[in-house]
């Protein structure tokens, strides 16, 4: 009878000796604090950390099971979007801006200065060009449309000498006229020249014939070959984080713990507050059965039963047997 009797004040009276004695702020931050604990916790988040990525979960799967779904079309969508944006953005600052106005001076310098390389790989390229059997067969091609448009005494001289021979006599002498020095110097005035003009005109200016939907959708897609969304969301997190693995081991997890034993350490007072530990328990004791409540009682203190139940019995013993003596003393 007496636990039915007491469960209220008993499941009050555990709560308040939890949260009092058992579970307060000082013994976590103690918890918290020990260099055993915090190996052992390490140890355990590296161990699962590699579970995990054992399994083979790509970036797409991840972000689906945090109800992320098709991230690469959103992914994808959100850069096109900020690459409109920041487009219209620049050409409405600097649209009607020279370049010169625009380009950092020694960019501009820089690219001046790359004007000689630029020529010789152009001299190189027509060398190579026209010494080849393709370069051959668009002289011959030149030659004949040239000749067409002359008259019939080209056409007769085309005739006696032939495209093929002519050809032959020109391919290396625009051989020559590639190897020439002369030939540089002209090549390198031209473009300086050219780029001087491009220097003083604005974006808008340059990228007038170009309709704007066709440069967007060029770096649109520039971007999207560059980065390769579908590629990277498609890999395993495993492989995406592999070259990390060792800085996240060795700093990154023990950081992250540290932070958060830190917090808990500092909080953990207002955390079991927030919890309500001692309600919790109250109730879960207030909410047992009589039997359960019994059989828990009985269990921490059965020890304690059974001799409270022998010494009754020893004393009962000894009590009656006084009383016997003094009966039959007296009578």
């Amino acid at each position: 009878g007496l636990i039915p009797k007491r469960q209220g004040e008993l499941a009050s009276q555990i709560g308040k000796l939890v949260v009092s004695h058992l579970v307060t702020p000082e013994s976590l931050q103690k918890k918290l604090s020990e260099e055993k604990f915090k190996q052992e916790t390490e140890a355990w988040v590296t161990m699962k950390l590699h579970s995990w990525l054992e399994k083979g979960v790509t970036l797409e799967q991840l972000l689906n099971q945090f109800q992320i779904e098709s991230p690469i079309q959103k992914t994808s969508a959100y850069i096109d979007g900020k690459i409109e944006k920041k487009y219209w953005e620049l050409k409405s600052a600097y649209g009607n801006q020279a370049l010169e106005d625009i380009i950092p001076a020694d960019w501009m310098e820089g690219i001046k200065e790359k004007i000689p390389e630029a020529a010789d790989h152009i001299i190189e390229k027509g060398i190579d060009y026209f010494s080849s059997l393709e370069g051959r067969e668009k002289i011959k091609t030149m030659i004949e449309d040239f000749l067409k448009e002359r008259g019939k005494l080209w056409n007769m001289i085309q005739m006696f000498i032939g495209n093929d021979s002519l050809a032959d006599k020109l391919q290396p002498e625009l051989i020559k006229f590639f190897y020439n020095p002369g030939t540089k110097n002209m090549l390198v005035n031209v473009l300086e020249s050219e780029w001087d003009k491009i220097q003083k005109k604005t974006p808008s200016e340059l990228l007038a014939r170009v309709p704007e939907d066709a440069v967007l959708h060029y770096i649109k897609r520039s971007a999207a070959d560059m980065l390769q969304l579908e590629s990277i969301f498609k890999k395993p997190v495993a492989e995406l984080i592999a070259p990390y693995m060792d800085k996240l081991q060795e700093t990154f997890i023990p950081r992250l713990l540290g932070a958060a034993g830190e917090y808990l350490t500092q909080r953990s007072g207002e955390i079991l507050e927030r919890f309500q530990v001692e309600a919790i328990v109250r109730e879960q004791i207030e909410s047992f059965s009589l039997e359960r409540l019994e059989e828990l009682v009985i269990s921490i203190a059965k020890k304690e039963l059974v001799m409270i139940t022998y010494l009754g019995a020893i004393l009962g013993g000894l009590i009656g047997l006084i009383q016997g003596v003094i009966v039959l003393v007296t009578s």
